[in-house]
């Protein structure tokens, strides 16, 4: 049983991937750890970027110093990395922090954005090591709403120690983008998507059918897509007691299961803490028995 946990950590690490700006994402996602150096890894999009918005609401104050380092730019780019800082640290971090109750001053003193003019690992346009994201400007400063929502959440899921996989990205993703007003394809993810419709649907006939590493890099991909149309279904409001039910010290009423082992490896524990509280305090059956992520 070791062997195939580290198999399916060994998978999940090296397809590991972000999607921005769209608060979906692929099929598999490297386990989370409390370790700065993790990274993680964000594709190119196939969004093309528009011009800058702003964003002028107000919220609480950052807990953690922010900086960003645009060096690599023209210095009349100076002005965007600029804009993107604050929105993201004076908007984004704000609301994420309250939606999840994590927050990253547990860790850092200081979170660091580095700006670059290609990306920063070939295929990946942004990487969050931690207290440390790298950006492409492509998919940082240029985009039509230039802040921050993807990465800065592995980051803070890295530092509670929270079940990462993607799987918080919709909802978190989606109240974010909902609280400022933007609905743009790309950025908020309705329910009628094709991501959560066509692309579910065919993963979910497919898991019946596959095996191994293949069916488990499935499963996730069906979670992330089933954790996010519960969105639609249980509001914001749930956000925080699913995620936080994913941090030590678990409350699990009864052991992950053997297909849930099987599956998940290390990460059978949260994953069925995950589905008990969908089940114990909201009665939602994510309903996918194959992959383990069922009512218990």
């Amino acid at each position: 049983m070791r062997r195939k946990s580290v198999l399916l950590l060994a998978l999940l690490a090296a397809a590991f991937a972000c999607n921005l700006p769209a608060p979906a994402a692929p099929e598999s996602a490297s386990p989370p750890t409390v370790s700065p150096a993790r990274k993680t890894a964000t594709v190119t999009p196939t969004l093309e970027p528009t011009a800058a918005g702003t964003a002028t609401n107000t919220f609480p104050p950052s807990d953690v110093a922010f900086a960003i380092d645009c060096t690599a730019l023209p210095a009349q780019r100076l002005a965007d990395c600029e804009s993107f800082l604050a929105v993201t640290r004076d908007v984004v971090y704000p609301i994420e922090r309250e939606l999840t109750g994590a927050n990253l001053s547990q860790c850092w003193k200081e979170f660091r954005y580095v700006i670059l003019p290609d990306d920063p690992r070939p295929g990946a346009g942004g990487i969050s090591a931690g207290d440390v994201i790298t950006y492409n400007q492509l998919y940082s400063i240029d985009l039509r709403y230039p802040y921050d929502t993807h990465e800065i959440l592995h980051s803070l899921s890295t530092c509670a120690g929270a079940l990462d996989l993607h799987a918080f990205h919709g909802m978190v993703m989606n109240a974010v983008y909902e609280r400022l007003g933007v609905y743009a394809p790309g950025y908020y993810e309705n329910a009628s998507a094709e991501n959560l419709t066509v692309i579910l649907e065919d993963q979910l006939q497919k898991v019946k059918t596959v095996g191994g590493a293949e069916r488990n890099a499935t499963c996730v991909g069906i979670l992330m897509r089933k954790v996010t149309l519960a969105y639609f279904d249980l509001g914001e409001g749930a956000i925080r007691p699913l995620y936080r039910s994913t941090i030590e010290p678990l409350q699990n009423l009864t052991p992950p299961t053997a297909l849930q082992t099987e599956i998940w490896g290390s990460l059978a524990p949260r994953i069925d803490a995950l589905m008990e509280k969908f089940m114990q305090e909201y009665k939602y059956d994510l309903g996918v028995p194959e992959c383990g992520l069922t009512g218990v």
